[in-house]
């Protein structure tokens, strides 16, 4: 019918050119579908196009010529990548039963598709997940290009797959390979997911297509082969009552330790998947639709997705930075860990990359760093030996600032000493002759001090991110006061292209992240002081559903850099942020925390915490509990007021961008929707009350900002109400 690379266009009299949805049929007698959603980088699946497709499957069983079937994409880099999210939302607002009918829809078009007297084949070009995959796995075969990502991560939305994909994926590859990857919400590359017959075969892009209409005209795909011990062991583990009921055993103990009962999603996929295995075949897709409907209709599956929309719109330029940066050349002032993780991020983004330091050694370390990092990829086989080689090969080390004088943007890492980063910026202005953007790392100095050291401030900008870089998604772009749109263009395009998730802040103290956090890990101290035992602080904020308790991220971050951030804030703050007593001990003691090998807790030769220090613990007077929610009160509110505080100061405008950068940056519960959303969903009214009996009884620190106080007088959220239409 078509080449492999030639681009379908569908017969004159079969659609309207806006639909989403063409079909053709070739003299051949292959149909092909091509799913080209209008106006949109990616493919999704809505009640419009799924409508279309059903009209399109239709007509094409209604002709009897028809030999074979294809499903194609108009899109160059992605299938379906998955159902319409703005869809779901929607349907989150309304009556509980709408959701279950539209998952009739889809079950509907699907079931069709299945039972096509020919083949049906998917030609997988780039991202298949979610609703996508399940029309996939509605295919008779699935040919999969080199570059495709395939998987059902609806769980990460607080929902399970809603079209049949909990059924049809354990027909295919199996119980356990299916509640792995379904309660997990994995996405396989094309070549794992050919390996368990996820996939029918693997090809070229430039091939899939043609390929797949090979298959649709009878040639047989080439399937992978499962060995004898694999087949022996699926029908002892999948095929009897008793070998589920120690996959169920095994599963739940596992998704309890991963989601500590957070998150319902992957415990009801647990039970779908296993009590389907027995049922008639629509008992099960009535099952799948229930349960997918009672999900959507939870607060952590709209908190979720809500944070899916804030995470999408970080990815945009905001409104007003118009201009089209060309970044090429990056220079980054410093190898140390946060220069090195800086630098090897930038070199594997493609940009052409310079490290500086004062002293060879320094670049040296930095060198190693970069190497293990690139290694660490290899054996995850994201690179291969000769590419990490040559990308290591091709990062310039300096100690003289005249190699960074063709850098467009030049990030600095180097100490936070203000003197020091005015210094630096002072010495590129001396060898860079060109416009380009100076980018500080600076977790806690302003910017706006900082672009004091240059006769053109507004080439200055803030790109703090958050150590481990090559591990922590979010970062912060900063704008100074006299900071360029262009700059602030600059250093988002760079962010984005490192594939970062980011906020962009006015410059003040701490920014966003370690303004909300540094109360937060200071009135944890205050609690030891008081006598709660630490590891009951640590636990309460893990059960909360941080990833680490408060004691033990101070642990992490180091206690000399968590001093002087507390110190900073407080020179900033006022009185609220003053350096607590225990903290100023610890600081004399010259307790460094994990880095150093014991801080607040001692640790084994793994690292992990072994005990608190002994040390620590002396400090402390008479051990006095609280319970769980007292302490959780303490330490939520705390970080509530601060993020109230931001939005009041315009420190960042947008509370789901302020949520986001929490949840990014110290792991903030996903499931909570954020500091913000946490508050409106117990209710603002509440939060206030409870601010203002702390501020009685503990101390002035919590006396609610205006803000709250305006918001409790007349009962009004941070998030506006969605309007149900």
């Amino acid at each position: 019918m078509t080449s492999s690379t030639d681009v379908l266009h569908p017969s004159s009299d079969s659609v309207s050119p806006r639909q989403a949805v063409t079909w053709q049929i070739g003299k051949d007698g292959i149909a092909t579908i091509l799913i080209d959603v209008p106006n949109t980088k990616v493919n999704t699946l809505s009640t419009k196009s799924m409508t279309e497709l059903n009209d399109a499957i239709d007509k094409i069983a209604a002709t009897a010529s028809v030999k074979g079937l294809v499903i194609a994409s108009g899109k160059a880099d992605n299938w379906i990548a998955g159902a319409d999210v703005v869809e779901v939302q929607w349907l989150q607002n309304r009556p509980q039963i709408e959701s279950y009918n539209a998952t009739q829809l889809g079950k509907e078009v699907f079931g069709k598709l299945e039972k096509l007297p020919y083949p049906s084949v998917a030609a997988i070009n780039g991202t298949c997940l979610g609703g996508g995959t399940e029309l996939a796995l509605a295919c008779t075969y699935r040919i999969a290009a080199k570059n495709a990502k395939i998987g059902l991560p609806e769980v990460k939305l607080g929902l399970i797959p809603g079209w049949g994909g909990c059924i049809r994926l354990p027909k295919l590859v199996g119980l356990q390979q299916s509640l792995g990857l379904i309660m997990e919400g994995k996405i396989l590359d094309a070549h794992k997911a050919w390996k368990i017959n996820f996939v029918d075969e693997v090809t070229e892009i430039t091939n899939v297509l043609s390929r797949a209409n090979e298959v649709a005209a009878g040639s047989k795909p080439k399937r992978a082969s499962r060995s004898f011990q694999v087949s022996a062991m699926q029908v002892l583990l999948e095929k009897n009552s008793l070998g589920r009921s120690i996959l169920r055993k095994e599963a739940y103990k596992a998704m309890m330790r991963a989601t500590k009962g957070k998150y319902p999603a992957p415990k009801e996929a647990l039970n779908v998947i296993l009590n389907s295995v027995t049922m008639p075949i629509d008992k099960a897709f009535d099952l799948e639709s229930r349960t997918f409907s009672r999900l959507a209709m939870t607060n952590v599956s709209k908190n979720l997705i809500g944070v899916f929309f804030a995470q999408n719109e970080s990815k945009k330029m905001p409104a007003g930075l118009t201009e089209k940066p060309n970044v090429q050349t990056i220079g980054v002032l410093g190898a140390g860990v946060m220069g090195a993780g800086i630098a090897q991020a930038c070199a594997k983004a493609g940009y052409k990359v310079i490290v500086k330091d004062i002293e060879q050694k320094f670049l040296d370390k930095g060198r190693a760093t970069i190497k293990d990092l690139f290694d660490k990829l290899v054996e995850r086989k994201k690179m291969t030996p000769e590419e990490a080689a040559k990308t290591v090969d091709a990062v310039v080390f300096t100690t003289d600032y005249a190699a960074l004088s063709d850098c467009d943007l030049v990030i600095e890492a180097v100490l936070e000493d203000l003197a020091l980063k005015q210094r630096a910026l002072a010495e590129l202005d001396d060898v860079i002759k060109k416009k380009y953007v100076f980018a500080t790392n600076t977790s806690s100095l302003s910017v706006d001090k900082i672009a004091e050291g240059t006769k053109d401030p507004g080439k200055v900008v803030g790109l703090h991110f958050f150590n481990p870089v090559h591990k922590m998604p979010l970062v912060e772009v900063i704008k100074g006061a006299k900071s360029s749109n262009a700059a602030v263009a600059a250093a988002m395009s760079v962010a984005l292209k490192l594939d970062k998730t980011t906020v962009v802040t006015a410059d003040a103290p701490g920014f966003v992240v370690n303004r909300i956090l540094s109360p937060y890990m200071r009135e944890a101290a205050v609690l030891a002081e008081e006598g709660v035992p630490i590891m009951d602080i640590d636990k309460a904020m893990k059960n909360f559903g941080m990833p680490m308790g408060p004691m033990a991220l101070l642990d992490e971050v180091g206690l000399d850099v968590s001093s002087k951030v507390i110190h900073v804030m407080h020179d900033a703050l006022g009185e609220r942020m003053s350096p607590p007593k225990l903290m100023r001990q610890i600081e004399e003691l010259k307790l460094l925390g994990k880095k150093g090998g014991k801080g607040i807790y001692t640790y084994d030769e793994k690292m992990k915490p072994a005990e608190v220090n002994p040390d620590v613990q002396a400090l402390i007077g008479v051990e006095k509990k609280k319970s769980q929610s007292e302490i959780q009160d303490r330490l939520v509110l705390m970080m509530l007021n601060e993020a109230a505080r931001c939005l009041e100061e315009k420190v960042i405008d947008d509370p789901a961008q302020l949520d986001l950068a929490l949840i990014f940056g110290i792991g903030f519960a996903p499931f909570t929707g954020g500091v913000l959303k946490h508050a409106d969903t117990e209710g603002i009214v509440i939060a206030y009350e409870k601010l203002s009996y702390l501020a009685r009884v503990v101390g002035p620190r919590y006396e609610p900002c205006q803000l709250l106080k305006d918001m409790a007088e007349s009962h009004r959220p941070f998030y506006r109400i969605p309007v149900v239409a």
